[in-house]
């Protein structure tokens, strides 16, 4: 068979029962906690895979193992081991969170600190940043699809916009729902691919005795020099302190992002909270050493791809090129799946942050549920369509652009929700003062750092966590004792 032919025939598959999968989220949805949270229902099996399955998405498929493929296990210190750790803080996070009876995470600032602009501040940040951040999954999309289905580029982005608005106007119901199916696929994808390539390379021990030896280049563009694949900083192509740097922004990024927590918000109680964070790391863990494996794996089989000018088209490559047709389809499918999962989940959080966040928060508090769910659908298309149009000349390596913008997260949640949830002391300006202090010192050495006034070999959020700390901590303190309050 045809391998576009079999690629368009598992695209078919998925798409019906993608669509059938999804439209029950629609008959449940009849109100904003419905919407955002799923009425605060989701049980430990359904929580397990959509927080999973948003977690995985084109950074962690196709970045990644490109990554891996063409600079070796480096990459997991500065993007994996930087997540798991953020993993790892969000059991604080779910082992109080739950005490409120929320359905953002701006809200919850609102509760705490007892202000409205707060809400309003984070929830705008939350709408630009997912913007942003859409763009990867919808390339990601674009770079495989155009690739095995041998359409334009162009065309296939439509194709991700379609299938994330559908699902995201059925709210957090119709997202979990169909966040089960694209974690199977995905699963399935990751763990038959991995067995295929470390077979096909002869053992796990031989694939890391002859990545060991590779020094040619992988492109014009990407080189490295022999024993780099398996050297902790590449042969010093990245040095200490922008691994660890750059881990912070993904680890803190992830530690305090939105669209993690409102899975913790979302469960029926504080233990499936839980377990839910707990298990799910266990899981995404064994998943990324099947992508470690696909990375260096498929560097072994194939040395060098002249045809690629991005690391984030070497999978779809190796796909095309070297896995069994059958297998091939799937792991197209699954690359799919994560692109989507993760796109309809952000959509989800952009557009109740906008609704619940800003426009009610702000402007119009009584308001009735075909209201909000109108506005949420209406939100969820302007900025489906943005992103759409914005990922028409996307950013070059989607896992360093994506640092970037978990960075804004980590300097301006992460402090203000862990010292609100953990700190007695922690005041309102102290919390607004941090998010704009670390926003700013971002903007300030990101903008020295790409006009080479100074290169600083490290990545902005080091110093903009810096800032946005000791703001939080010492205004904090000031405030508390002038007030004796949080206010």
């Amino acid at each position: 068979m045809n391998k576009i032919i079999m690629y368009m025939f598992c695209f078919t598959v998925y798409t019906i029962v993608f669509l059938f999968w999804g439209k029950n989220g629609f008959k449940k949805t009849n109100n904003a906690r419905d919407f955002c949270v799923a009425g605060n229902s989701l049980g430990l099996f359904t929580g397990v895979c959509t927080f999973t399955a948003t977690w995985f998405s084109a950074v962690s498929m196709q970045s990644v193992t490109g990554s891996v493929y063409a600079y070796g296990y480096s990459t997991i210190l500065y993007s994996v081991v930087g997540w798991l750790l953020g993993a790892s803080c969000l059991v604080f996070v779910a082992n109080r969170i739950k005490r409120h009876d929320i359905i953002t995470i701006p809200e919850y600032f609102k509760i705490r600190y007892n202000s409205k602009g707060f809400q309003a501040f984070t929830g705008l940040i939350i709408v630009i940043c997912y913007i942003l951040y859409i763009i990867i999954q919808i390339k990601g999309f674009g770079i495989v699809v155009s690739t095995l289905l041998d359409i334009d580029y162009t065309i296939a982005i439509l194709l991700i916009y379609l299938f994330v608005v559908y699902t995201s106007f059925g709210g957090l119901f119709s997202v979990s729902k169909t966040d089960s199916l694209n974690f199977i696929i995905l699963a399935a994808g990751i763990f038959f691919a991995a067995v295929f390539i470390v077979s096909d390379v002869g053992g796990i021990t031989l694939m890391h005795e002859k990545a060991a030896a590779i020094m040619s280049k992988v492109s014009p563009k990407y080189s490295i020099t022999q024993g780099a694949l398996l050297d902790p900083s590449a042969n010093n192509l990245f040095s200490p302190m922008m691994i660890i740097t750059t881990g912070l922004a993904w680890g803190l990024g992830t530690a305090s992002n939105p669209q993690y927590i409102i899975r913790i918000t979302s469960t029926k109680n504080r233990k499936t909270g839980i377990q839910m964070v707990c298990l799910s790391a266990i899981v995404l863990g064994i998943l990324y050493v099947g992508l470690m494996f696909i990375g260096i794996g498929s560097r072994v089989l194939v040395p060098e791809i002249s045809q690629i000018s991005s690391v984030d088209e070497a999978l779809p490559f190796i796909i095309n090129s070297k896995m069994a047709l059958n297998l091939s389809g799937l792991v197209f499918i699954s690359i799919i799946a994560a692109a989507i999962s993760t796109a309809n989940s952000e959509l989800l959080i952009l557009a109740s942050s906008f609704s619940y966040d800003i426009y009610i928060n702000l402007f119009n508090k009584e308001i009735s549920d075909e209201k909000f769910l109108g506005i949420s659908r209406v939100t969820i298309f302007i900025a489906g369509t943005i992103s759409l149009l914005l990922s028409v000349n996307p950013p070059d390596i989607l896992l360093i652009y994506g640092s970037y913008i978990w960075s804004i997260f980590a300097v301006s949640f992460l402090f203000p929700l862990y010292g609100g949830l953990y700190w007695k002391k922690a005041t309102k300006r102290g919390a607004v003062m941090s998010a704009i202090g670390g926003i700013l010192t971002i903007c300030v050495f990101y903008l020295l750092d790409i006009s080479g006034v100074y290169n600083m070999m490290l990545h902005p959020v080091f110093p903009g966590l810096i800032v946005s700390f000791i703001i939080f901590y010492s205004v904090s303190k000031l405030t508390y004792k002038e007030t004796g309050d949080v206010s």
